[in-house]
Order: C-alpha cells, then sequence, then structure tokens
C-alpha cells in the first residue's frame, strides 16, 4: 500500500487493521454458519465471494476504499480458512484427531512455502502504473492472480472431497485406549457411538 498506493504509514496501517479485523469477524461468523449449511458449502461460498473481491481489492487508492475492500476480502478469505480445521478434524480417524488435522495441515505449509518468494519474485519483475508513480511493482496485480489460483484450488478440493459434518468426538476411544479400563455402562456407549459412526457415510454427493 505504501509503494503501490502511495499512502503514508498511517492510513497503511489502519487499512492494514481493518483487514486483520475482517479477518477475526469473518473466521468467527461463517465459522458458525458452516455449523448449520455444512462445511463444504460454507468453504466453496468463501472463497468464490473472495474470488469476485479481487478486482475491488487490488484497484482502489484512497485509505478508505482500501479498509472496505480489505475488510470484505479477509473477511470472506479468513472465514474459508477458518472452516478448514474442523472440517480436517471431522474427516480425521477419530482415534488420531489430534494429530491428523495438524499434520495434515503444516504439511499443506510446507508444499505451499515458496508461494510468498513466487509471489515477490514475479512482483518485482513487473512494473505497473499506479497511484505511487508510473512504474511501481505490480504487487496488486500479482497477487490477485495468486489468490484467484489458491481460491480455485480450495473450492475445487472442498466441492470433490466428502463431509462429516457433526461428528461425535467426545463419545470416541483415543488412539491405545484400553477399554478394559473404562467402566462397562461408558463402554457400552462408546461402542454404540463407534457403531453409529461407522455406519454414517461420508457426505460426497451433497450439492455445495
Amino acid at each position: 500500500m505504501k509503494e503501490a498506493k502511495g499512502l503514508a504509514n498511517a492510513p497503511a496501517t489502519r487499512a492494514s487493521i481493518w483487514m486483520k479485523v475482517g479477518a477475526c469477524v469473518g473466521g468467527t461468523i461463517i465459522g458458525c454458519v458452516s455449523q448449520f449449511v455444512g462445511r463444504r458449502r460454507a468453504i466453496i461460498v468463501s472463497v468464490f465471494m473472495s474470488a469476485c473481491i479481487i478486482p475491488a481489492w487490488i484497484l482502489p487508492s484512497g485509505e478508505h476504499s482500501l479498509s472496505a475492500t480489505g475488510f470484505l476480502m479477509q473477511f470472506f478469505v479468513q472465514g474459508a480458512w477458518g472452516v478448514i480445521p474442523i472440517h480436517l478434524n471431522e474427516l480425521s480417524p477419530v482415534a488420531y484427531r489430534s494429530t491428523f488435522p495438524g499434520l495434515t495441515y503444516q504439511i499443506g505449509n510446507m508444499i505451499s512455502s515458496p508461494s510468498a518468494q513466487i509471489v515477490n519474485a514475479l512482483a518485482e519483475r513487473i512494473f505497473i502504473k499506479d497511484e505511487g508513480g508510473p512504474h511501481v511493482k505490480a504487487y496488486g496485480p500479482v497477487m490477485g492472480i495468486a489468490t484467484a489460483i489458491i481460491a480455485t484450488g480450495i473450492a475445487v478440493t472442498a466441492a470433490l472431497g466428502p463431509e462429516r459434518r457433526g461428528r461425535r468426538f467426545e463419545e470416541a476411544l483415543p488412539a491405545g485406549a484400553n477399554l478394559n479400563m473404562i467402566p462397562k455402562d461408558v463402554k457400552d456407549d462408546l461402542e454404540r457411538a463407534s457403531q453409529e459412526e461407522n455406519s454414517r457415510p461420508a457426505v460426497v454427493s451433497e450439492k455445495a
């Protein structure tokens, strides 16, 4: 914002703060909504909305415009990412529900780790005319294209994958648990819950 949009430090900081506020609000609201409409629907709609907002996110120049569009952009981006952890939890093998989501998430981070360097390298090789001058680095357009690619990947992955919203983890045994150490009435409840859970098919054909 300081280089391409020509903003001073104070307005650029305020715009960044509003973006972070949008991320917190979006993660909270869309996370709650996903409990009713489904994880996949919430993720797909959120990334679709974020993709639609990309032009409004990179084209404005003033502090207020950048704050408003940045708020909306982060609302939907972090709204989608806020649902992904619980979605991974529900898809994980019940006995490994503490390990599977974190491991999966960090493997994804490892694979995508070069993306920031790639975006910076491309932006520093391409120059555009913007409020910051006639030859400023093209951070906005490059970030917009990268965001569109990421949004498409998330939407396709979520749409083609299964969903197990509403799994009852509290009634399942963790890995290595010994049934002989559990009272009979509790063991019966756990076995019944496990049978019910195994009989529930993953939601694959649900329309997003």
